[in-house]
């Protein structure tokens, strides 16, 4: 299980720099780093870092997790196992914190129905797996996870709500995930 460590006073603290916002952009299918907002006078000109959870949430889910041979889905990676390169080192020698990322990307071109099951099934199995060590590591307390289709747009769509341990949400968003459908 992978660890993603919040840190809240880095994430939240006004003169932040050193947790930058990656916000995803589903128009291009990637997460990029957020410039600064006008109210961050100690960081004028550098990189947002106001979000820690929703940063978090987008490493988990949009990071291509490398899939096993031995995945039921293996076959939608096309000989790519993709993976992220920084689960090959460890931060802490004494503790193994695993991949991180999630296989939502083995569902790009995948058909609406893999293997007698449907895509959004797939994908909030993905989603909540990616998300699971923000539970484990206490930054929240519940993870609902809900996914749907839009076959006339081609499009996955995730909702993902994330709870504190007073019960707020802390987290509430709709990630487009793009999808193209292919006959296999």
């Amino acid at each position: 299980m992978a660890e993603v460590v919040i840190r809240k006073a880095e994430g939240c603290a006004e003169e932040s720099n050193v947790v930058w916002d990656s916000v995803w952009v589903p128009e291009r299918g990637v997460a990029d780093w957020a410039m600064a907002d006008a109210d961050e006078t100690a960081n004028r000109g550098g990189l947002r870092a106001k979000q820690a959870i929703a940063t978090a949430v987008v490493l988990c889910l949009f990071t291509d997790k490398r899939v096993d041979p031995d995945h039921p889905l293996a076959y939608l990676a096309d000989g790519d196992v993709g993976g992220y390169f920084g689960d090959s080192v460890d931060v802490r020698e004494d503790l193994y914190e695993g991949a991180l990322g999630s296989h939502l990307w083995l569902l790009r071109r995948a058909p609406l129905t893999i293997r007698g099951i449907p895509a959004t099934r797939w994908a909030e199995q993905f989603a909540a797996e990616a998300l699971a060590p923000l539970q484990a590591q206490g930054a929240v307390v519940r993870i609902d996870v809900a996914a749907t289709q839009s076959e006339m747009r081609n499009q996955l769509f995730l909702d993902v709500r994330l709870y504190g341990r007073d019960g707020e949400n802390v987290h509430d968003r709709k990630y487009d995930v793009l999808w193209n459908q292919v006959a296999l």
